[in-house]
């Protein structure tokens, strides 16, 4: 009973929502964050494998990408990324998503406070991307440590595959670009390994969710972008429908503001900057301001990308 409450106890935390592997979906960049997260139909930018592998077929030459969000409630994110263009209108990316929480109390089934507990879990992503089809095989490790002297340790392991389709139609002589991806499709679940320290092994099983996203985006003289996504999250035999509203203004002289809605209530922000190194290099600064839509307090997020 103890493991299983403090799995449980992880999940309520994991970054204030409510299924298993929900803080891979909190934001990858200060990018998404700030639109949303209604990227799966955007056309390719840094770090887009995270939302949709299909837009990697149209990736050119190298992007290198790194975040930082230093958040509230001793949360932090950090992704590391990398892509490259591929002969035949295909791309690759690997990146690395790592998401964390420290120095939370634990309770136990009486709601007692027990002792400090910390937790990480790791996203590898390997995603390949031909002709507006695409493939992610997301590896997640969870490690969750109990008490000071960390006796007690719950590690989770899994491999799950994302698939994912984009195209532009034309809509009365418009560019429309639609998407469809599905997340957690094959070996939907997380294995754990409970060490309790008494000698035996325990083991627990907990379902990913199956998500369905729907997106579109139209861009406008190149200056305004309009972003739309519906998710459909089956979860505990029942459906969750979330939408997602973005909109980005470049103003063409490097600037970006972005805005994004995510639900009817949690609304979002994020300014970006792009210069050039050595006037041939272009590198991307983002950032966005997490104002906390459960009343968590405000969390920083930045992004750096490149392009070589």
């Amino acid at each position: 009973m103890k493991y299983k409450n403090a799995i449980l106890l992880l999940i309520g935390l994991n970054f204030l929502y409510s299924y298993t592997g929900s803080s891979y979906r909190y934001g990858y960049s200060a990018r998404s964050f700030a639109l949303s997260s209604a990227m799966v139909a955007d056309d390719y930018q840094t770090f887009q494998s995270f939302s949709n592998p299909s837009s990697l077929n149209r990736c050119n030459g190298t992007n290198y990408g790194i975040s930082y969000f230093n958040m509230s409630l001793n949360r932090s994110i950090q992704t590391f990324y990398f892509s490259k263009g591929l002969p035949g209108n295909a791309g690759l990316s690997v990146a690395l998503l790592r998401s964390g929480v420290s120095d939370f109390m634990g309770k136990d089934e009486f709601n007692n406070p027990t002792n400090n507990i910390s937790m990480s879990d790791y996203y590898g992503l390997l995603s390949f991307g031909l002709k507006g089809i695409g493939l992610s095989i997301k590896m997640h490790y969870s490690n969750l440590n109990i008490d000071d002297e960390h006796a007690d340790k719950y590690t989770g392991n899994s491999i799950v595959l994302d698939l994912g389709w984009s195209s532009f139609i034309t809509i009365y002589n418009h560019k429309v670009r639609f998407a469809l991806k599905a997340e957690n499709i094959i070996n939907a679940y997380l294995n754990w390994d409970v060490d309790i320290a008494d000698g035996y092994s325990h083991n627990y099983t907990e379902d990913y969710p199956l998500i369905l996203s729907l997106g579109s985006m139209y861009s406008l003289n190149g200056q305004h972008k309009f972003l739309l996504q519906c998710d459909k999250i089956e979860i505990n035999n029942a459906d969750i429908y979330l939408s997602r509203i973005g909109y980005e203004y470049n103003s063409l002289k490097n600037y970006f503001l972005r805005f994004g809605l995510k639900g009817s209530d949690d609304f979002r922000v994020g300014v970006g900057y792009l210069f050039n190194l050595n006037d041939k290099t272009p590198l991307v600064i983002d950032y966005s301001l997490d104002l906390g839509s459960e009343d968590e307090g405000i969390s920083h997020l930045f992004t750096w990308g490149i392009n070589l």
